[in-house]
């Protein structure tokens, strides 16, 4: 991948995780708990749906695609589904924060040997941490909002 690219990709890639903490802050000010939970939620079935047909693709350039994985893209999208419906708000965070946990480890799988990709792998492991810390501290903004 050309630089340009590169560098693109890594500025779109944290410039995502964003509208994760603008919903924490948002619920830690008090002002609109309610929209900063569905949004929160909403913003992370997206991202992990998003991450999850990336991971079918990916899986797509082989002659034999892997089916382990392409059965692990399509759980992980139907739970991050699943987890929006859910009425327990700690319940869907939970979902939603192992379904990122889950596409990393099938990125780990599907990318392990492949040089020209390992500039990617590192960055799908440095954002896959900022964004489960913040599932962290939305979490936590719940309980010190009184909202959980």
């Amino acid at each position: 991948m050309p630089t340009t690219s590169t560098t693109l990709t890594r500025i779109l890639t944290f410039a995502g995780a964003a509208p994760f903490y603008l919903a924490s802050i948002l619920m830690l000010s008090g002002l609109q708990p309610d929209w900063a939970t569905r949004a929160f939620l909403a913003y992370g079935m997206v991202i992990a749906s998003f991450m999850a047909g990336a991971l079918w693709g990916m899986t797509q350039r082989d002659e034999i695609p892997s089916l382990m994985l392409l059965v692990v893209s399509n759980i992980v999208a139907l739970a991050i589904w699943a987890a929006a419906l859910m009425p327990n708000v700690i319940v869907s965070l939970t979902v939603q924060f192992t379904a990122f946990i889950m596409l990393l480890i099938a990125d780990t799988v599907l990318l392990r040997g492949e040089p020209s990709l390992s500039w990617y792998l590192r960055l799908r492991q440095k954002i896959t941490i900022v964004v489960a810390l913040a599932y962290v501290v939305f979490a936590l903004s719940l309980y010190v909002s009184g909202a959980a």
